[in-house]
């Protein structure tokens, strides 16, 4: 018999380990940060979009200057996945606050997931996904930018780098 599943769960003692490093994951998924909870972005734009900057780039994107973008970040997603691991994680219980971490079961579906429009994939709005070696999260967002999520200094050297060799920007 052949599985359709994309994603395994992790093993139960590797799950353990994920809930402690990732104990602020649930107020990140809530959209209620924790005040040690820092954010870095990454965006095919140099600078924060004011409300005038926004309509004028978000509104009536020609499909070539959305692939262009889609390009970029893309690209970055796989320079991301191609030097660091990436994990799905679902939240469950009755509350939807206990993380459960998965794994993808192919290179090929990881990047099908961490792409612009990847998160319906799998059932959601945008990607969000966790890289444990270097303690952080990763949401796609609506506005061609994505954010880290992360408490412990980490992640900016390694992003800095892919977003350099991605042609995006680094926002925080």
């Amino acid at each position: 018999m052949i599985s359709n599943r994309r994603l395994i769960n992790v093993p139960r003692q590797r799950q353990s380990e994920l809930v402690a490093q990732f104990s602020w994951l649930h107020g990140v998924h809530e959209n209620e940060r924790g005040k040690d909870v820092k954010i870095l972005s990454v965006s095919v734009f140099d600078h924060w979009l004011s409300q005038e900057d926004a309509g004028k780039l978000l509104e009536d994107v020609s499909s070539e200057e959305q692939a262009r973008r889609d390009g970029l970040l893309e690209d970055f997603c796989a320079k991301m996945i191609g030097e660091t691991e990436v994990l799905s994680f679902a939240m469950r219980g009755r509350k939807k606050a206990r993380p459960v971490f998965r794994a993808f079961k192919s290179t090929a579906m990881l990047m099908n997931y961490c792409k612009p429009n990847g998160g319906k994939a799998l059932g959601h709005r945008h990607f969000y996904v966790v890289l444990p070696q270097l303690g952080c999260a990763f949401y796609e967002s609506w506005d061609d930018t994505y954010h880290f999520f992360y408490t412990s200094r980490g992640i900016e050297l390694a992003a800095r780098n892919w977003a350099t060799q991605s042609g995006v920007h680094l926002l925080a």
